[in-house]
């Protein structure tokens, strides 16, 4: 017997016994005088209490015991072991882990870097007083180490949601003459003693793109043409043409002379095409660069011209998908 019905049949059986003397001595006082009448009807009653207290009893036997609540420090090792796996996060993959790592390591490397430039750019600004030409050439240097460091910084974390397939794009629509304007500044700023100029048709319809990843796209472009060419270089957006499918698309060219024609395109296009052949930070921006225009459904390639000219060419959508 299960001990949550011990009791209730404890308390059963004296009843039933109790009854059943009770009956008995009326029966039988009865019956000693004579009174056969009212003893048979004692003993009726007796007989039907009876059958119904069997009746009881095996109801009572034959019902499924509830439950007993269960003390919570007392339960089961198994069921706090199963609560615990339901409760636990899925094991990342290392490619997430490595870009949730750059990613947090890359915060807390731009907040001291941003410091740094925005300082120099006080001092430049002659915030704090005038400068004489070697002090502004030592904060010139700082400062464009600060950025170098930025860029690469920036770039690395990039490469590394790209890997892990967590790169998010903030796309918005864009002018390509604004991107032309950046990128030309930018690529100044970076390439000393080259002149870059840009131009730009008339009537360019707007592009849904990552503005500030499809500058930096353009500006890595245009470092990997200057530093293989030694040239000036023209930036330009053609007119808006449409693909094979029918896809409409602006085509951003980016034009050079070569010294030595066939060995300079030989080694452009290898760093377009196996951008991560070789360990520097160009290869690693271009590579990041190709990606990003990828995802944005543009493709980059190199087309050469007449009296060993170059142009790298870089397409994207003019339709948000």
């Amino acid at each position: 017997m299960k001990p949550g019905r011990a009791l209730p049949v404890f308390k059963l059986r004296s009843g039933i016994a109790v009854l059943s003397i009770y009956f008995a001595a009326s029966w039988l006082l009865l019956a000693g005088e004579d009174r056969y009448p009212a003893a048979l009807f004692v003993l009726g009653v007796g007989l039907f209490v009876g059958s119904g207290v069997l009746r009881s009893v095996k109801r009572l036997l034959s019902a499924p015991s509830a439950p007993r609540p269960q003390d919570p420090m007392t339960a089961p090792l198994p069921s706090m072991l199963h609560t615990i796996e339901m409760h636990s996060a899925k094991p990342e993959l290392p490619a997430r882990q490595r870009a949730r790592f750059l990613g947090a390591l890359g915060h807390e490397l731009r907040n001291p870097l941003n410091s740094v430039t925005g300082f120099s750019d006080m001092l430049l600004g002659r915030v704090d007083g005038e400068l004489n030409a070697e002090q502004e050439s030592s904060v010139r240097t700082i400062r464009a180490s600060a950025e170098r460091l930025l860029r690469l910084v920036s770039t690395l974390v990039d490469q590394s949601k790209i890997e892990a397939g967590t790169l998010r794009l903030q796309q918005q629509w864009v002018v390509p003459e604004e991107l032309i304007e950046e990128a030309i500044g930018f690529a100044r700023s970076r390439a000393e003693g080259i002149s870059v100029i840009g131009g730009v048709a008339d009537g360019l319809p707007r592009i849904f793109v990552d503005r500030h990843r499809t500058v930096q796209a353009l500006v890595s472009l245009a470092v990997l043409v200057i530093r293989s060419s030694g040239t000036d270089i023209v930036m330009r957006v053609a007119p808006p043409r449409r693909d094979q499918v029918g896809k409409g698309f602006v085509q951003f060219d980016l034009m050079a002379t070569l010294k030595d024609s066939t060995a300079d395109t030989l080694a452009i296009v290898e760093r377009l095409e196996t951008p991560l052949s070789r360990s520097d930070a160009l290869g690693l921006e271009v590579a990041v660069a190709r990606s990003v225009i990828e995802v944005q459904g543009g493709r980059i390639w190199t087309e050469a011209g007449t009296a060993g000219s170059l142009r790298v060419c870089m397409t994207l959508p003019t339709s948000a998908h």
